[in-house]
């Protein structure tokens, strides 16, 4: 997207400082530099996109979201503005709708909320998702009206490939499931939901739980792997 001189120059000049062990007493005037980078694409959108280098498709995924936008949400968390709350959840509703492929209305999104690119997300009203939430959008997330994430939940959507022993897996690439939450439920602080699940209607998955197949509606799944625990569903007349 743009002339990757800068951040190279600026690469190189930190190595030379690191080398010489001149950091300390350049590091402000270091840190300048990169605020100016920083600035220029707050400015410009000019931002240099990072190679794949493990044939995952993030390259070709980014380029295919709104960056500038991406890449202004992620910057604005790591700032103090990102902490006070009312202001930031409103703001970021304002980017999620421009972000995501679909947001609902009255969603709550806490800070360090990541994901890939948010053009495969589809989230409904009244979700919340709490601090550190990771969202990995290489396929489609879909989660339901109302539903909640605890601080640290992980929600993924691919594998790798292990049958191409030409490669180590890591560099093998990736495939890409869709990945479903089910609505008024909640998923469980350091939960995480494996790629292609469907995890059911009012149904919980306790925290630090790794899911690994489907959840059925109603019920309440704990552990590593997550198996049901009870069903909590409302009486038959």
């Amino acid at each position: 997207m743009t002339d990757p001189s800068r951040e190279n120059d600026l690469i190189s000049e930190f190595s030379e400082l690191v080398s010489d062990d001149t950091l300390p007493e350049s590091g402000d005037q270091f840190m300048a530099k990169v605020s100016a980078m920083v600035d220029h694409f707050y400015g410009t959108g000019e931002f240099k996109v990072a190679e794949d280098a493990l044939k995952g498709g993030d390259k070709a995924l980014a380029m295919d979201s709104h960056l500038y936008y991406v890449m202004f949400w992620r910057m604005f968390d790591k700032t103090p503005a990102s902490m006070m709350q009312d202001f930031a959840i409103n703001l970021r509703r304002v980017l999620a709708k421009k972000v995501f492929k679909s947001v609902g209305e009255g969603v709550t999104i806490h800070h360090g909320v990541l994901f890939n690119s948010g053009k495969n997300i589809t989230i409904g009203d009244g979700v919340f998702l709490n601090r550190n939430v990771m969202l990995d959008d290489r396929g489609p997330v879909i989660i339901d009206d109302y539903t909640g994430l605890a601080a640290g939940a992980i929600i993924e959507t691919h594998s790798h490939i292990m049958d191409d022993f030409n490669e180590p897996i890591l560099y093998g690439g990736r495939l890409a499931h869709t990945t479903k939450i089910g609505g008024a439920g909640l998923i469980g602080y350091n939960a995480v939901v494996l790629a292609g699940v469907t995890v059911g209607y009012r149904a919980i998955v306790a925290s630090n739980s790794v899911v690994t197949k489907d959840v059925p509606d109603y019920h309440v799944v704990g552990g590593v792997p997550a198996k049901s625990i009870k069903v909590i569903a409302p009486e038959q007349d």
